[in-house]
């Protein structure tokens, strides 16, 4: 009867764990501009590693420069932490740099609204 109590705790510590590793965040390319990629790193490291965007949704598209167009949600392991600087590469336009965007409590990343405020800053 122990190992039994055991082997569940385990069970659901386990489940428990993966569940908070894992953060979804959406992001939205409301722009005209096309997003080619998306890469993640961590906050003043040079260690960028790509962003998968599979299930482009929401009327999203590739367009014919070979971008992203609309909204794709992406599953980020924060394990290594909730705080990544990102990187958004456009088809025609300048890089887009995010820095310390926190993916455990920031769900949606407006893509085309960031790029203006930044450059409106500059």
């Amino acid at each position: 009867m122990r190992n039994t109590w055991l082997v569940l705790g385990l069970l659901m510590a386990s489940q428990s764990v993966e569940a908070v590793s894992l953060c979804y965040v959406d992001f939205i390319n409301e722009g005209e501009d096309s997003v080619v990629a998306i890469s993640l790193a961590t906050p003043g490291r040079n260690d960028w590693k790509p962003v998968t965007l599979r299930g482009v949704v929401n009327g999203g598209y590739v367009s014919v420069d070979g971008g992203y167009m609309g909204r794709a949600m992406v599953g980020i392991r924060a394990d290594r932490g909730c705080v990544y600087d990102v990187l958004v590469e456009f088809a025609r336009q300048n890089a887009l740099l995010v820095k310390a965007f926190d993916v455990c409590h920031t769900h949606a990343l407006y893509i085309e609204r960031t790029w203006q405020q930044a450059h409106l800053a500059a």
